[in-house]
């Protein structure tokens, strides 16, 4: 018993005398000057990529009616699918920032993922009905002369050797 009260005694003597924190007292302290803040900036991030995915979605459905499409599940799984495209790399950026709290005082690589993918949504918001039509159609156009491009060829070495025949009858 009296070695033990020794020990403690040496041992709170020692940490006064050479200002040795313990394990605890550093974790509480980078907890409070970097991974709290840096915790707060990653959510305020999340929030900011979850608002801009609802915007878009309700501003799609709108456009839809615009059109006169009817809103489909097909529609709103494509929301699925751009939230794994959106988050998959916000999380490995928020480990990334996690990680490099000590070194660099912001998230930044969060920061800038989320920038990004509001300024998507931003403007895809922004765009037109007719022009996101447009843009379907254009895609549909291409489509049709990627599957039929050997026709197409066909058509034009066809047409080229017409015009050769005539320029060679005159």
């Amino acid at each position: 018993m009296f070695e033990i009260f020794l020990l403690n005694l040496y041992e709170k003597f020692y940490q006064q005398l050479f200002k040795v924190t313990t394990m605890k007292e550093v974790l509480i302290t980078f907890m409070n000057e970097h991974f709290y803040h840096t915790s707060l900036l990653i959510f305020l991030c999340f929030l900011g990529i979850i608002v801009s995915m609802a915007v878009d979605l309700i501003a799609g459905v709108r456009k839809a009616r615009e059109l006169g499409r009817a809103s489909t599940s097909t529609g709103y799984k494509k929301s699925c699918t751009k939230a794994i495209k959106y988050f998959c790399p916000f999380f490995v950026a928020m480990c990334i920032d996690i990680i490099t709290c000590v070194i660099i005082p912001v998230p930044f690589f969060s920061m800038t993922w989320a920038c990004w993918v509001v300024f998507c949504e931003f403007k895809s918001v922004r765009e037109k009905a007719w022009e996101k039509e447009e843009i379907r159609k254009q895609d549909r156009t291409m489509q049709v002369i990627l599957e039929n491009k050997d026709d197409i060829a066909k058509a034009v070495v066809d047409i080229l050797r017409h015009r050769e025949e005539k320029e060679a009858e005159s």
